[in-house]
C-alpha cells in the first residue's frame, strides 16, 4: 500500500514550493514509473471540507497532464473520464487562481493525440461558454440588467461605489451592474485560463472540432466584435514575440504587418529548425483560419461591460 498523500505532498513542494524542496525530475521519474501510484493518485474523492470532488493526488495529476507521453494510459485516461464528467475535477487549478489559472480541462486540451468523444467535447464547450464574454455571459448579463429595469433601478438616481479605497460616485444600475461582473470573476467556473489564451483558444486550437463546429463556436465565444478582434491581436502579437523570433538584438525576425505573408520555406530558412518552424506555420494558420471563420469588423459597438467601466472611470 502506497501512501498516495506523502508521495503528492513531496511532488507538490518540488512543483510549487515557496522555496521548492527537493528535485522535481528525480520525485516524479520514480511517480511515473509506477502504474500503482498513478491508478490510485486518480481516484476521486471528497475534499477536506466535504464541499466538492477532488483526486487522491493533485499534483501527480497536474504532472500527469504535462507529461502525457510517457504515463500510464489506463491512469490517465481514468483521469480523462473524471475530467470530462466531474465539473469539480474540471475545475481543479493548481498552477494561479481557481477562477482563472490553468484548469484540468485546459490542460486536458494541449494532449491533441487524445481523441474526444461527442460528449466529451459538449463538456467542454459547456465549460468554455461559462467565460466572461461569451453570448451565454451575455444573454445573463442582459437578463439582469432587464431585472434592474422591472425594479425601477436606474443611472437617474446615483450610489456611491469604493474602488481601490476611493468612494466615487456612479449611477445605482452602472453600480450594480459592475458588482455582478466582479462577483462573475471571482466564480470558479471561470477557472479554465485567463486572457487570451483561455480554454476558448485551446478549443479552437484542437483538431477534435470540425472547421464547420469551429465556425459557431467562435461567434458564440466571444459576444462582442471588438473583444474578438483584441482578442485575435494578441494570439497574432504572441506569435510575433515568440522567444524563437528575438535575436541578440532583441528585434524580432517577423513583422506583424507581414504575418500572413510569410511562407513556410521562409520560415523553415529563418530558425533553420524544422520543429520551431512547424509550430510558428501552425500558429499563423491558426489566426489566418480564424480570421476567414469570424472576419474582423471595421465597426464595432463597444460591449456592456466596457459601458459601465466607462460609466465609473468618468464618475
Amino acid at each position: 500500500m502506497v501512501d498516495i498523500e506523502k508521495i503528492d505532498d513531496n511532488l507538490y513542494k518540488a512543483v510549487y514550493g515557496r522555496p521548492r524542496i527537493g528535485k522535481y525530475d528525480e520525485i516524479w521519474n520514480k511517480v511515473k514509473n509506477s502504474k500503482e501510484i498513478l491508478r490510485e493518485a486518480v481516484q476521486t474523492k471528497r475534499d477536506k471540507f466535504d464541499e466538492r470532488d477532488t483526486v487522491k493526488g493533485l499534483a501527480i495529476c497536474d504532472s500527469m497532464l504535462m507529461d502525457y507521453r510517457s504515463v500510464d494510459e489506463v491512469a490517465y485516461n481514468n483521469l480523462i473520464t473524471s475530467i470530462y464528467t466531474n465539473p469539480d475535477i474540471a475545475r481543479i487549478v493548481m498552477n494561479g487562481a481557481s477562477n482563472g489559472g490553468y484548469s484540468f480541462l485546459l490542460m486536458s486540451l494541449w494532449n491533441h493525440s487524445l481523441r474526444l468523444t461527442e460528449q466529451q467535447k459538449a463538456f467542454a464547450v459547456n465549460e468554455a461558454m461559462n467565460k466572461i464574454g461569451t453570448t451565454r455571459w451575455q444573454q445573463s448579463e442582459d437578463a439582469f440588467s432587464r431585472k434592474l429595469d422591472s425594479m425601477g433601478i436606474s443611472d437617474d438616481n446615483d450610489a456611491l461605489i469604493n474602488l481601490d479605497e476611493c468612494i466615487n460616485p456612479i449611477g445605482r444600475k452602472s453600480g450594480a451592474q459592475y458588482m455582478n461582473y466582479m462577483f462573475s470573476t471571482l466564480s470558479q467556473t471561470q477557472a479554465h485560463g485567463v486572457g487570451e489564451f483561455d480554454i476558448r483558444y485551446h478549443i479552437l486550437r484542437n483538431p477534435n472540432w470540425s472547421l464547420e463546429e469551429k465556425r459557431k463556436l467562435i461567434m458564440n465565444f466571444w459576444s462582442d466584435d471588438e473583444t474578438y478582434a483584441d482578442y485575435l491581436e494578441q494570439w497574432e502579437w504572441g506569435i510575433i514575440n515568440d522567444s524563437a523570433n528575438s535575436n541578440d538584438d532583441v528585434i524580432p525576425l517577423l513583422e506583424k504587418d507581414s504575418l500572413y505573408e510569410y511562407t513556410y520555406d521562409t520560415l523553415l530558412d529563418y530558425y533553420g529548425d524544422k520543429e520551431t518552424a512547424d509550430r510558428i506555420w501552425d500558429e499563423i494558420n491558426f489566426c489566418r483560419q480564424m480570421n476567414e471563420l469570424r472576419p474582423l469588423q471595421q465597426e464595432s459597438k463597444t460591449s456592456p461591460k466596457k459601458k459601465v467601466l466607462v460609466a465609473i472611470n468618468n464618475a
